[in-house]
């Protein structure tokens, strides 16, 4: 039983099992006694701080004492990130934010570089997500495996966030409900 004395929800930092390729979570399963079956989950409803709750091997032995002998997973693997994948990100966030491309990346630009050379030297062979879930009385559970990746959303929110001229006018002064939400989750 987890007994809490604060009434108050603070933000904890979540350490969550690394992401399995799927030989290595097709073995997990063997060995649990239950069936995988690839399926492509939505990964832009979760958030990392509610899904993984157990460990891998504890959740399927939830799933197999909940009368289930099948699991659907997901694994993700993202390529290195290029001048075409940046301009997309930072498209989709100053629409989201409600401010132009040019005001974060005046604002940014060393933190996008900084992203850049980051995600370069992550090793894009290895997955970056990994998602199994399983579904019983109508619930839906999952498990989430996360290997460390450079987030430019984060880093740019963060500068973003601390002000700056243009930024004061354009991002500090204009909150949206996209950017409480954003600052929310980070």
């Amino acid at each position: 039983m987890k007994m809490t004395k604060n009434l108050t929800h603070i933000a904890a930092s979540v350490d969550f099992e690394a992401a399995m390729t799927e030989d290595q979570l097709q073995a997990v399963f063997a060995g649990a006694g239950v069936q995988g079956f690839a399926a492509e989950l939505d990964i832009a409803e979760r958030t990392e701080d509610h899904v993984q709750m157990v460990s891998l091997e504890s959740f399927l032995a939830f799933a197999k004492a909940s009368g289930l002998s099948a699991v659907t997973y997901d694994v993700t693997y993202f390529p290195h990130a290029d001048d075409a994948e940046v301009e997309y990100q930072l498209k989709q966030l100053a629409r989201d934010l409600e401010i132009s491309v040019e005001v974060i990346r005046d604002v940014c630009a060393d933190e996008i570089a900084e992203y850049i050379k980051l995600d370069a030297e992550r090793d894009a062979s290895l997955p970056v997500h990994s998602i199994v879930e399983c579904y019983t009385g109508g619930t839906a559970f999952a498990w989430y495996g996360m290997n460390e990746y450079p987030r430019l959303k984060r880093v740019v929110l963060g500068k973003l966030a601390a002000g700056g001229k243009k930024a004061e006018k354009a991002f500090v002064l204009r909150a949206s409900k996209a950017q409480v939400d954003y600052l929310g989750d980070y």
